[in-house]
């Protein structure tokens, strides 16, 4: 097989797409939340995810106003191609006139991505937070024991009932987004991304296998979250919204959405941080079992 660049027909994300994502995150057991079907279509806003196959390789293909184009690492269903689709991959970004970048890539693929040149470098902002299902479901011991007396003081002074999420819930759940929204600036870089994203996930909850949870208090919807399940021990949780005037509403629906949705799993993920400190201060307050590390792979000049 040659490397020809003009071999890869990247098209948008589009729904139809999930069975051929699923056929290569399934069987390589992949639980990076980035390469999950449900996140390349909630945020291929503009077609700005592309996706193409070749050869029982998948291409995954970002291309955003504000960054160089990059990939995500290549998914090969075979070990042995792993060389051919980093230099296919490579071409085809030189062709385009970006250097060849990779993103998501985790510890089974560095050693390709060293052998072809690349430098690797640790992509903290996207590292995934994953729990223990049981320490979130029980929430016991000292570490978690803010929690406890977040969710106690909620329970002071509110009563709730759990519901579970449907998509004829969708402007209820974004009411709750766009009163969150108000405190924002709308100019911030994934503010009004995330309100699309939403929106097409609570669209498509069914098609997507997303199963979501939600708290009332005095009858009115004031938190929800969306997620789904990666393999028989991971579920991944998308979406998490509240009304944050409500103390103890967010650790509240965290408990909540496990003990109702996720209890035969062993793992939550949680997804990564971003970079951003409060939310990286939040992640890190739940006591991660362990952090999903990512590495980023840049071609030197």
């Amino acid at each position: 097989m040659t490397n020809e660049p003009n071999k890869l027909r990247f098209q948008p994300v589009s729904l139809s797409m999930r069975e051929l994502v699923q056929s290569y995150t399934k069987p390589l057991h992949i639980q990076n939340s980035e390469y999950t079907f449900t996140s390349l279509l909630m945020w291929c806003k503009e077609d700005r995810i592309r996706i193409a196959e070749q050869e029982d390789i998948l291409y995954i293909l970002y291309i955003f106003p504000h960054l160089d184009p990059f990939m995500l690492a290549p998914l090969a269903l075979r070990e042995e191609d792993y060389p051919k689709a980093i230099a296919t991959a490579s071409a085809y970004l030189a062709s385009i006139g970006a250097r060849p970048s990779f993103r998501g890539v985790t510890e089974k693929y560095k050693p390709y991505f060293e052998q072809a040149g690349f430098t690797l470098t640790a992509d903290r902002g996207n590292f995934d937070y994953v729990y223990n299902m049981e320490d979130l479901l029980s929430l016991k011991g000292k570490r978690l024991h803010g929690k406890r007396n977040h969710i106690n003081q909620f329970l002071s002074r509110y009563t709730y009932k759990y519901v579970t999420i449907t998509p004829e819930m969708y402007l209820d759940c974004m009411a709750i987004y766009e009163e969150w929204l108000a405190g924002k600036d709308p100019a911030e870089y994934g503010v009004l991304g995330e309100q699309e994203a939403i929106r097409i996930g609570l669209m498509h909850m069914k098609e997507l296998g997303l199963v979501g949870g939600g708290i009332l208090v005095d009858g009115k919807l004031r938190a929800f979250s969306l997620g789904e399940r990666i393999d028989e021990e991971m579920a991944v949780i998308h979406i998490e919204k509240a009304d944050a005037n409500i103390p103890g509403l967010y650790p509240l629906i965290n408990k909540e959405f496990v003990t109702h949705a996720w209890k035969d799993m062993k793992y939550i993920n949680r997804e990564e941080d971003m970079d951003l400190e409060g939310l990286r201060k939040a992640k890190m307050s739940y006591s991660p079992a362990y952090l999903l590390e990512k590495f980023r792979a840049d071609l030197p000049e």
